[in-house]
């Protein structure tokens, strides 16, 4: 260990002393980037090895079979069906919106994207009677604790209302948690972004997440929002319970009808194979005519099976209903682009130009001009679209912060970057704490800090011909520290870095020359 020179006159007793000194100081190691943590309601929230509950903690999971074993699968949500009104068929609405939990789902999209190590932070059961904004701050609040995340998701904040100021409230705590803290960045969704189908519809959100945001506009560059939602292929007809469909009141008239008058449709002439068609009917979906009416013991999941075999409209019915739940925030997806990103190209490469997997397109399909008024609005508060390019799929097409006017913080990788920077060094610095505060405690610090923006640049992390023009670092008396700062204690370094910027607009000259 170094010893400063005051250590040698200290000795008392004659003989040998012997003092080793570091050769290469303390090692800075890379802080990992792509760890997003997950506010919302789940089924459950029990930790399996000792029932404990883990309402409001923050439980480091690393794919769904973790996230099943602590907080259960996909909430219930009740459908309504109707007849259609113009067509033969049937039409499936959502009878519950105000309790959309649909954190589930959006751990399926962000493992389905690349994602991996994340922290998930159950704020309230499936008994809830809505999304509630002090139900998702509390969680906010248990998640500020957690050291790790690097990313702040709240997927449902997206259903609360704008008009009561909840929307506002989670957001702007949202903000102010990631700037305070430094270390995390929050993704936001657009209110209503789910139901955001039109031009129009995305740009009243906009304006909405910019007033929400107004208060805590100084923690801008900590944020970025994206848009529009997703159409996504996470949920399948099988993967929706036939008790969605089931009526509050007991009455099913609606689904079994309909069902009915396709199995007569079907089966009419094989009576034993109708009457096997109804008693299952009647079983899964009983009104007050059949209540009761049905003996058979068998499963319940067999029974749906087999209506969804024999019956194409009740095939018809469960895809409606998948249609409705796979309309997402895109919140969730980018989460787990984000760590796809870090993985292939490192965090200082924009998390941008990547197609969005188990999604099948944007909810609105935006081109060029539509994208401008997103991209660079005048207050700078950027939104990144997510368009759909032909033969590409749906790409993500933005990769600015919520501080777009900001020539230091105006790109993602650049603040997501300096994150890594400075939570890598501050990390490895905690070991010189209380050190003594003098020349060979600075050089070590310098070296130790100067290899790892090294290892940084050598990888591409940095911009500059050598490492010199990359970097910089000083410590010490006279260049960043004054006598009165060692008096008080102060140990100060000076870190400068040439962050990489994105290549966002490529512009192409062509010119004709005549022939010779």
């Amino acid at each position: 260990m170094a010893t400063s020179t005051s250590t040698y006159l200290n000795r008392k007793t004659p003989g040998v002393y012997i003092t080793e000194i570091d050769a290469f100081g303390t090692s800075v190691v890379g802080v990992t980037t792509a760890v997003p943590i997950f506010i919302g309601y789940t089924e459950i929230a029990i930790d399996p090895a000792n029932n404990a509950s883990l309402h409001n903690v923050s439980v480091p999971i690393s794919s769904m079979a973790d996230y099943q074993s602590f907080f259960g699968g996909a909430a219930p949500t009740a459908f309504t069906v109707a007849p259609a009104t113009t067509a033969a068929g049937c039409v499936v609405s959502v009878s519950d919106a105000a309790t959309r939990f649909d954190l589930y789902w959006q751990m399926r999209l962000f493992f389905a994207n690349g994602g991996g190590a994340c922290y998930v932070v159950s704020c309230g059961g499936y008994g809830a009677p809505a999304i509630a904004a002090s139900d998702l701050l509390a969680g906010l609040a248990a998640g500020g604790y957690a050291v790790g995340p690097t990313m702040i998701v709240i997927p449902e904040a997206c259903q609360l209302s704008v008009s009561d100021g909840s929307y506002a409230k989670v957001v702007q705590a949202m903000l102010e948690q990631a700037g305070t803290l430094q270390d995390r960045i929050a993704i936001l969704d657009l209110p209503g972004c789910r139901g955001a189908d039109s031009l129009a519809a995305l740009q009243k959100a906009q304006q909405q997440l910019w007033d929400a945001t107004a208060p805590a506009i100084s923690s801008a560059s900590y944020a970025v929002a994206y848009a529009p939602a997703l159409v996504t292929t996470i949920v399948s007809a099988s993967d929706v319970p036939y008790s969605d469909f089931v009526a509050a009141d007991g009455d099913n008239s609606a689904i079994s009808t309909l069902m009915n008058a396709e199995a007569v449709a079907f089966y009419g002439a094989i009576p034993t194979k109708l009457a096997a068609i109804q008693t299952a009917i009647a079983t899964l979906f009983p009104t007050p005519t059949t209540a009761g009416a049905s003996t058979t013991a068998q499963p319940a999941a067999a029974i749906d099976t087999m209506l969804m075999a024999a019956l194409p409209l009740y095939q018809a019915i469960k895809q409606q209903a998948a249609q409705l739940l796979n309309i997402a925030a895109p919140s969730g997806a980018l989460a787990g682009i984000w760590a796809k990103s870090d993985a292939q190209n490192g965090v200082w490469n924009a998390p941008a130009n990547i197609a969005v997997s188990a999604v099948s397109a944007p909810l609105y399909v935006m081109n060029d001009i539509e994208q401008a008024s997103f991209n660079l609005p005048l207050n700078g508060q950027a939104i990144d679209i997510i368009r759909s390019q032909p033969g590409r799929g749906t790409v993500v097409w933005g990769a600015r912060t919520f501080d777009g006017n900001s020539l230091d913080y105006r790109y993602i990788q650049v603040r997501r970057t300096l994150i890594y920077i400075e939570q890598s060094i501050k990390q490895a610095l905690r070991g010189y704490v209380f050190a003594a505060n003098d020349a060979t405690t600075w050089a070590t610090v310098t070296s130790s800090i100067e290899a790892f923006l090294t290892g940084l640049w050598q990888q591409g992390g940095l911009m500059g011909d050598k490492a010199s023009d990359a970097f910089s670092v000083s410590c010490g008396l006279g260049s960043t520290m004054t006598a009165l700062n060692i008096l008080d204690g102060y140990m100060m370094v000076a870190v400068t870095v040439q962050i990489i910027h994105p290549a966002e607009f490529i512009a192409l000259t062509f010119r004709q020359q005549m022939g010779g």
